[in-house]
């Protein structure tokens, strides 16, 4: 993780990896032509590399007193190390989580050569054939995500941008997709015309490769080094500030300070 590797940075400029050989890379874990690595690799820049970096560049080493401190006291973490370390690593978990889910939506629409229509639906793909056939897809991040009511708006969706389909004398299949924690395909109970797709049988349909889900998450491990490459510079410093404000001589964190941490200053 970020934080527990971030002391090695604290005296180096971060630079990005070889953009080149990350792409080729990519390329060979995923299978896929090198101008679709390249853009998924840019994808994941963006979406989350980049954000992480302008996130972290807002905090100061002091807000890492805003969170608790005692969900990592009563973990037994005593030196000022520990709690930056778990602190900072849970800082950077929950801002990539706001972002992983509209990246894996990029790298299917990227995959799939699909696009994202202006009617409610995630994605749109056009399928050539006798006859041709246009697939529909509502997408979640995970089984869980989404209230009943959320659903109820996705399938509205589906089945509003499929009658205007259907209007031109279209054939048109809908989905509702689920990108990572679904184990099973069955249709929609409420719309046996709607069919929800476990998560790698989503992952198969849109990149023709069945382990696709799997390699990405194995390419997720390749692209870790933009995380790195862009935040790196950003934690060494909060680790610094953190460790000047809230820890002793010995490396011991200072309760005291811990509990009444000083305020910043503020802007006018």
């Amino acid at each position: 993780m970020l934080a527990n590797s971030s002391r090695a940075f604290s005296s180096v400029v971060s630079v990005p990896p070889n953009p080149a050989q990350l792409n080729q890379q990519v390329q060979v874990v995923l299978g896929v032509p090198l101008p679709t690595a390249t853009e998924i690799v840019r994808a994941f820049d963006d979406v989350i590399a980049r954000p992480l970096q302008a996130n972290l560049s807002k905090k100061k080493g002091r807000d890492l007193a805003k969170r608790n401190p005692m969900i990592y006291m009563a973990r037994g973490m005593t030196t000022v190390d520990e709690w930056v370390d778990r602190a900072l690593e849970d800082w950077e978990t929950s801002a990539i989580e706001g972002h992983i889910g509209t990246w894996m939506e990029e790298v299917a629409r990227i995959v799939s050569g699909g696009v994202k229509p202006g009617s409610g639906v995630d994605l749109q793909i056009e399928r050539p054939g006798t006859p041709p056939i246009t697939e529909l897809y509502a997408i979640q991040a995970a089984p869980n995500t989404k209230s009943a009511g959320g659903t109820r708006s996705d399938v509205e969706s589906l089945r509003r941008a499929a009658g205007a389909l259907r209007a031109g004398r279209r054939i048109v299949e809908q989905y509702i997709a689920v990108l990572h924690g679904r184990s099973k395909t069955a249709v929609l109970r409420t719309d046996p015309s709607i069919t929800k797709l476990a998560s790698d049988a989503f992952w198969e349909k849109v990149s023709g490769i069945p382990d696709f889900r799997q390699r990405l998450l194995t390419a997720s491990t390749l692209l870790a080094s933009l995380v790195t490459g862009r935040a790196s510079a950003e934690v060494a410093r909060i680790r610094a500030e953190a460790t000047a404000i809230f820890g002793d001589a010995q490396g011991n964190l200072r309760l005291d300070v811990l509990a009444n941490p000083p305020a910043g200053r503020r802007t006018k």
